[in-house]
């Protein structure tokens, strides 16, 4: 059982290698996870949030929330009631791979 758990991360991990950009890193990864957490529970994150709530620093975690961006993986929008916080959103796209991903399992 556990090798094929093991397998079958391994395939996700080369459908993710295959699709996100070039350059990707386990921040990708921790981004990915926090932002699709976010909108299934119906709400979005602040670009602040992700980069506090990030391990790695707050420059390079902005790096990139903006290549995914840049990808067409995540938008930006302005907060209902102040502009300066931008609010962060998985794209159609991101949540298409996600979903074929889970259908794989």
């Amino acid at each position: 059982m556990h090798v094929k758990n093991i397998q079958q991360l391994k395939e996700l991990r080369e459908i993710l290698d295959k699709n996100l950009y070039a350059g990707h890193t386990l921040i990708t990864y921790d981004l990915i996870l926090d932002i699709l957490q976010a909108h299934l529970q119906g709400r979005s994150l602040t670009i602040k949030e992700l980069c506090t709530g990030s391990i790695k620093s707050a420059l390079n975690t902005r790096k990139h929330i903006d290549l995914l961006i840049d990808d067409g993986w995540i938008v930006l929008s302005n907060g209902l009631h102040d502009k300066r916080h931008r609010l962060v959103n998985a794209t159609d796209k991101l949540i298409l791979l996600v979903d074929e991903l889970l259908e794989r399992q």
